[in-house]
């Protein structure tokens, strides 16, 4: 899976790390459920002309699989 958003870079330093801190955090839980089906993950910039990021993660079928059957996204 691969996901494009067309948000721009920040030219200002303090905005560009204030916007890869806020893309960070809400990764965070994605990261988790993708680590936990054994599965990877990351983001960096867009190949798309206007720019923005490019975030993917691929999930092992049996690993996802498992995640399911063993309750995790009950939680």
């Amino acid at each position: 899976m691969v996901l494009y958003d067309a948000h721009p870079h920040h030219t200002h330093p303090r905005l560009a790390a204030a916007c890869d801190a806020r893309r960070r955090s809400t990764l965070r839980l994605p990261a988790c459920v993708v680590r936990a089906c054994g599965g990877d993950w990351g983001f960096g910039d867009a190949r798309e002309p206007g720019g923005g990021t490019r975030t993917w993660a691929v999930l092992p079928r049996e690993g996802t699989r498992a995640y399911l059957v063993g309750g995790h996204a009950k939680e």
